[in-house]
């Protein structure tokens, strides 16, 4: 296919754009003085689409419509649509699914870098600074590959393997129904080798913004410029990314229980009977960080007597914070016990827990406790 007829078509399309028009078939012919008849403009006008998907922008056949019915050709909602990641798109929807893809050609103002990116040569680039837009890559939704979950990380490769010089950088975004709620740039001047350390701060990014979310609730994409169109966005492995996720998963509650611990200290009180500690039930065995963070994991952060939860009560302050209980009792303390997280240890709120211990010899059970409390879920 001709580059220069390409090129001129996508220049008459974009200043329509930027007049916010829409153009006929014919009107193309006419202006190409004929070269390409209006009934064979859909191969050209698909691979200027394919194109505008691959970098990151809007597709500009959504502005060149039939004379008489005003809308783009059938192959626009089936073939262009199906690139976009709509391979199933009802007829129903194409008069949305058209205004939509409309008014973001009309709203892109970066069609300058588009000329560039899709008819230069990319040899002579040293740098994506100004090539990617990051907005469109991620209002095309592409990303949404196979069955949708509520959770995205999404990291986004910003220069391509030909660059000589740095910064290389990715951009990582984390979705919740398709609205960014956390990002960040990872950047460095010398090496390329970025995408593990940007899996790893998606996932802890995803973390601080909520840390039990379920690992079938998250999806990780990553955008990589290189390829081509078909497989910009490669989906990371189910297997990979629950590795990954569990272990900073369990480095994040760490550091959380770390930092619970000292603040447990002060208010500790200790069992003794004639100078002599006998049994003890509590944390002040559970400062080992591996048992009382691994519990956190496997048990979460909400009370298992009453459903109080910190954060819901306390807002960011008590956000992922919980008292630990031992469910069997420590007979010496200067005696080692093996201790399984998920049996031994259960998360209880700073009330349950005294009220748990309150009678010295008489310590309850969470059953027990649950069926003493009067009003229950008085934190709704």
């Amino acid at each position: 296919m001709n580059e220069n007829i390409l090129q001129k078509i996508s220049e008459i399309i974009i200043e329509c754009a930027n007049n916010r028009e829409i153009i006929e078939y014919n009107r193309i012919s006419k202006r190409l003085e004929g070269v390409i008849s209006p009934y064979r403009l859909n191969e050209p006008l698909g691979e200027i689409s394919l194109r505008c998907i691959k970098h990151g922008f809007p597709p500009l056949s959504a502005i060149v419509v039939n004379q008489g019915t005003r809308m783009p050709g059938e192959g626009f909602f089936t073939w262009v649509a199906s690139k976009m990641g709509y391979p199933d798109l009802a007829p129903s929807k194409w008069n949305k699914f058209y205004d939509l893809q409309k008014e973001r050609v009309f709203n892109c103002d970066n069609w300058k870098a588009f000329l560039e990116m899709a008819f230069s040569n990319q040899s002579k680039k040293s740098t994506l600074s100004y090539e990617i837009d990051l907005d469109n890559i991620l209002l095309s939704k592409d990303y949404l590959k196979g069955k949708p979950t509520q959770y995205y990380i999404l990291t986004v490769k910003y220069f391509y393997e030909n660059q000589r010089n740095g910064p290389y950088q990715y951009h990582v975004f984390v979705l919740e129904q398709d609205k960014v709620v956390n990002k960040i740039v990872v950047e460095d001047n010398e090496k390329k080798q970025l995408l593990t350390l940007s899996k790893r701060k998606g996932i802890q990014l995803l973390l601080n913004y909520s840390s039990c979310i379920g690992i079938n609730d998250i999806t990780m994409m990553h955008y990589k410029p290189d390829r081509t169109v078909s497989d910009l966005w490669e989906k990371e492995s189910r297997n990979n990314l629950e590795t990954l996720y569990l272990e900073e998963r369990f480095l994040f509650f760490n550091f959380i229980v770390e930092n619970d611990i000292d603040s447990e200290k002060a208010q500790e009180e200790f069992y003794y009977k004639d100078g002599k500690v006998i049994e003890y039930f509590g944390t002040r065995f559970e400062r080992n960080p591996i048992n009382r963070a691994k519990a956190i994991e496997i048990h979460g952060v909400t009370c298992k007597v009453c459903g109080f939860n910190f954060e819901k009560v306390y807002g960011n302050r008590g956000k992922d914070y919980i008292e630990v209980h031992h469910i069997n009792p420590l007979y010496s303390i200067d005696s080692e016990m093996d201790i399984n997280p998920e049996i031994d240890l259960v998360p209880v709120c700073s009330n349950c827990h005294k009220m748990i211990h309150r009678n010295k010899k008489h310590v309850l059970t969470v059953d027990e406790l649950k069926k003493l409390i009067v009003k229950p879920h008085y934190f709704s």
